[in-house]
C-alpha cells in the first residue's frame, strides 16, 4: 500500500470590498464592546465591517457604537 504526502487544507476566507473598492479576505472579531461580531481585513486589521443594525442574540449593548455609527469597509481611528 503506497501512502501519499499528507497535504495541508487550503482555507479560502470570505472576501469584502472596501470603501475604496479593493477586495480583502476577510475573518471574525467580537466587538469588546457588546459582543457581537463584525469582518476585519486579513491582510489590515484596522480596515473593518462592523455589523450595523445586526444584533447577536448576546448583544450586551444595544447602543454600542458598533452599531449606532458602524464603520463598513473603511479603517477604524
Amino acid at each position: 500500500m503506497t501512502r501519499g504526502v499528507a497535504m495541508a487544507k487550503t482555507l479560502t476566507l470570505p472576501e469584502r470590498q472596501d470603501a475604496d473598492g479593493s477586495w480583502h479576505q476577510v475573518i471574525r472579531d467580537v466587538c469588546y464592546g457588546c459582543g457581537c461580531r463584525y469582518l476585519v481585513a486579513e491582510d489590515d486589521h484596522d480596515l473593518v465591517w462592523e455589523p450595523g443594525p445586526e444584533r447577536s442574540a448576546h448583544c450586551t449593548d444595544e447602543e454600542c457604537e458598533c452599531h449606532i455609527t458602524p464603520v463598513i469597509g473603511e479603517r477604524r481611528w
